[in-house]
């Protein structure tokens, strides 16, 4: 049995094998992530020098709250997504396009944009409090597969699906960074209850 904080990181009803895709394909784009300090991340490709994207999670009264911010270095640094999260739910704002996706964080689906339609996460490896990987499906087959090591510092984003067009990609991308950061911020919490308890 799970201890209930990754039960929520569970999809029933599938077996955890991965899709036999990744063993003999290519994603069609792969980032790296990487956590920087405690509230720095950055979304990198192979062999490019500049991030193609930066998280930062954001202080609320001088103490980090649950929100992290998503912006473009070799742009500004404009702001394109803004992620916020809440006990049961999630939601990802993108302010440039007046848009918005909540995902539950019992059910893991939600619509995505470029035709994709209803999509859903399912676990392929979960060590409890280490390692993690999900596969981003529709009904039928893989679209995202996004993993991060045992200390939450390394991992990545895969895109499998061809021919999304710019925006599709770039929310999917988000969508897969945010995956993460819920999963560390249920490690984040898990821990201060093992705390609290111990302290009582």
């Amino acid at each position: 049995m799970a201890p209930s904080w990754m039960e929520k990181f569970i999809v029933r009803g599938e077996p955890p094998t991965p899709d036999p895709l990744r063993t003999f394909s290519q994603p069609t784009l792969s980032l790296n992530y990487s956590a920087l300090t405690e509230h720095r991340r950055i979304l990198s490709a192979p062999d490019e020098h500049m991030p193609r994207y930066a998280v930062t999670r954001k202080a609320i009264m001088g103490a980090w709250g649950s929100k992290c911010s998503v912006t473009v270095p070799t742009n500004s640094d404009q702001e394109i997504a803004l992620m916020d999260f809440h006990t049961f739910h999630y939601d990802i704002k993108f302010p440039i396009r007046d848009h918005r996706i909540e995902i539950s964080t019992a059910k893991r689906t939600f619509d995505a944009s470029g035709g994709l339609g209803e999509l859903h996460w399912k676990a392929t490896g979960m060590q409890v409090a280490g390692a993690a990987s999900w596969e981003l499906r529709d009904e039928t087959s893989l679209v995202m597969v996004v993993d991060i090591d045992q200390m939450q510092t390394n991992g990545r984003v895969s895109i499998w699906r061809e021919t999304l067009d710019e925006q599709t990609m770039e929310e999917l991308v988000v969508v897969g960074v945010a995956q993460i950061e819920e999963y560390k911020r249920m490690l984040r919490q898990a821990k201060t209850s093992a705390v609290g308890v111990k302290l009582s």
